[in-house]
């Protein structure tokens, strides 16, 4: 990663919770195939079917959300930390 990339990172990673998560969204949507928004629903309606069929037969379990985002939020910290040391 470029100085720069980190500094913006760094400067992102200050700002609340609800902007960074509009910043990594607008960042995801200029990330792509191509694929249209039908064509992007079809496959996570795929995928949401085939996690939900891997459950039902055993082969995966779910994760408390307040455990991820606490996960998330060590990993960040100790990322910026990291940066900053």
């Amino acid at each position: 990663m470029t100085d720069e990339a980190s500094q913006i990172l760094d400067a992102a990673l200050e700002l609340p919770e609800h902007e960074r998560a509009q910043i990594a969204a607008i960042l995801a949507d200029s990330i792509g195939d191509g694929s249209s928004p039908n064509e992007l629903r079809t496959a996570w309606l795929a995928e949401v079917q085939r996690r939900r069929e891997a459950l039902e037969r055993g082969e995966e379990t779910l994760v408390d959300f307040d455990d991820v985002m606490a996960r998330l939020r060590a990993r960040v910290g100790r990322s910026h930390e990291q940066r900053s040391g």
